[in-house]
């Protein structure tokens, strides 16, 4: 009897310290703010980004020779890593905002989304006015600048966001040299959703 005493009191002991020092789950940190742009889905509907659910958002623009097409390419199989995590595409958002509304009209945007169907039901295609789009690129710091014929030379930052619109982290896009790292951006989606 004594000695079940000391057992259970060794294994009791044993749960604590497990339960202290186990590590707790990675959380993102918030880097920065971004307030909700006014922009618009290429269906003409207005686009929240405050609504229930983690976003990745990217911008591009149609005549990007390179890295916007690669980077899309990415962003598809990355929904299959997230499948198979069984993460659904209704519990996140992958959010693409044209840098060129000037050219890029819904016509044209819903053209070049052609070319990577199917496209996946959590993936909204944004445009909005030149200067709704100058204001939001600027809230997100990313670079770009176009040139006269029309080639825009642009950051490569994706940005990761919760629901209450922080980024809380920063993934790269596709430069032809590295590709975007599917697996952390996969696992950093997961823990925001895991947060909700």
């Amino acid at each position: 009897m004594k000695k079940r005493v000391i057992i259970m009191c060794g294994l009791l002991f044993g749960a604590i310290l497990v339960y202290i020092f186990w590590p707790k789950a990675a959380e993102l940190p918030k880097l920065h703010k971004i307030e909700n742009p006014e922009l618009q889905t290429i269906d003409g509907k207005e686009f929240s980004f405050s609504n229930s659910k983690p976003k990745l958002i990217t911008f591009y623009y149609t005549n990007c020779p390179d890295v916007c097409p690669m980077t899309m390419l990415d962003l598809k199989e990355l929904q299959g890593v997230l499948k198979k995590k069984n993460v659904k595409e209704t519990e996140y958002d992958v959010v693409l905002i044209t840098m060129d509304p000037e050219v890029d009209t819904s016509r044209r945007i819903k053209q070049y989304a052609s070319h990577f169907e199917p496209i996946p039901a959590n993936w909204i295609f944004i445009r909005g006015t030149l200067e709704n789009t100058r204001k939001t690129i600027n809230d997100f710091n990313f670079a770009y600048k176009k040139d006269e014929e029309g080639t825009i030379a642009h950051s490569t930052t994706m940005y990761l966001a919760d629901t209450a619109n922080q980024i809380r982290a920063y993934h790269t896009m596709n430069t032809g040299q590295k590709a975007v790292n599917i697996e952390q951006l996969a696992e950093n989606i997961y823990l925001l959703i895991k947060e909700n």
